[in-house]
């Protein structure tokens, strides 16, 4: 952490004199400490490093699964409601529609728990494997919620033109005549 903090305050001493003269173009400095602190602390990309300890690398995993998460989620969220706004041929449709995409994501949660399960079984006494059991747990998590955030991706941002088999997703040429990208 003490590392992190020298590495920024020396990355903003840096843009500020750079950007000291007036003929130079900077970014306000709140940018510059934003654009590193992304970079810096990135739960997208969880690398702990060679030097990250156990506890450490058990809470920046937990945060990466949050991230991808809440990312998976906010998809699914984006999903629904642009689906909502499709001229269905049927309302049955939209039903039919909705009905599985809930019954998809509900087998997921279900699939990725037992996965879960699968590898680090509860048992009575609430005990765990190890110091680094969070760790692994969070590592299934994490490569779970990346893939559905993907695999839903084909309906959040459309098929490719000449794509015939993307069933209930709509094509990227509609979602552009919705005027919603």
């Amino acid at each position: 952490m003490k590392t992190t903090s020298i590495f920024i305050n020396g990355i903003l001493t840096l843009a500020l004199m750079a950007c000291s003269s007036p003929t130079k173009k900077c970014p306000p400095i709140e940018k510059v400490m934003e654009d590193t602190l992304v970079t810096e602390n990135n739960p997208a990309t969880f690398d702990p490093g060679p030097h990250a300890d156990q506890a450490t690398m058990n809470l920046d995993s937990y945060e990466a699964v949050q991230y991808w998460k809440k990312k998976m989620n906010a998809r699914l969220e984006a999903i629904k409601k642009l689906y909502e706004k499709k001229d269905w041929m049927e309302p049955a449709h939209k039903v039919r529609f909705y009905r599985n995409l809930e019954a998809s994501q509900s087998a997921f949660i279900t699939y990725v728990k037992a996965q879960v399960e699968l590898q680090f079984p509860e048992n009575e006494a609430d005990e765990w494997w190890g110091s680094s059991t969070p760790l692994c747990i969070n590592m299934i998590y994490l490569e779970h919620y990346k893939r559905r955030y993907f695999d839903l991706e084909l309906w959040e941002k459309g098929t490719p033109k000449g794509e015939i088999c993307g069933g209930t997703a709509l094509t990227g040429y509609e979602i552009e005549e919705m005027g919603i990208r």
